[in-house]
């Protein structure tokens, strides 16, 4: 229980610091851009979404360190199979949807915008590319 005790520590610390690099990025992007232009308020509503589950995070972490059947709970459920699977389900399922969505976008976005359709291209291949890498990373750890 102290192994994961301290890696709670480090997740904490790390969602701190997390934080404050997203303030800071949000204070940059306010001071060189302005507070009326479209692309400001993009980047303050991502901004704020990040922190919201930066706080999240936090709020569930802190809690956990003060109380010993807090933090077993959370260990418990971290690392529950069933929990785990879900999650690996979970993934795999909303990737598939997602690509499957991008590539009727990119179908439909070549009748309107070639150059949409070029980036959602590029950004599909990406996604198939990391599909690739991570297939590669875990068939040869396991």
């Amino acid at each position: 229980m102290e192994k994961f005790r301290k890696q709670l520590i480090f997740r904490t610390i790390f969602t701190f610091v997390f934080i404050v690099c997203i303030v800071a990025a949000y204070i940059v992007i306010y001071s060189s851009i302005g507070e009326k232009s479209v692309s400001a308020a993009y980047s303050s509503g991502f901004c704020t979404g990040l922190l919201a589950v930066a706080a999240v995070y936090a709020a569930r972490y802190i809690p956990a360190f003060k109380d010993e059947a807090k933090l077993k709970k959370l260990y418990v459920s971290e690392n529950d199979e069933r929990e785990r699977l879900i999650r690996e389900k979970t993934a795999s399922g909303s990737f598939s949807v997602c690509a499957f969505i991008l590539g009727a976008g990119i179908v439909i976005s070549t009748l309107v915008s070639p150059a949409t359709a070029g980036v959602l291209t590029v950004v599909l291949a990406g996604m198939a590319l990391v599909k690739m890498i991570f297939n590669f990373y875990y068939r040869r750890k396991y």
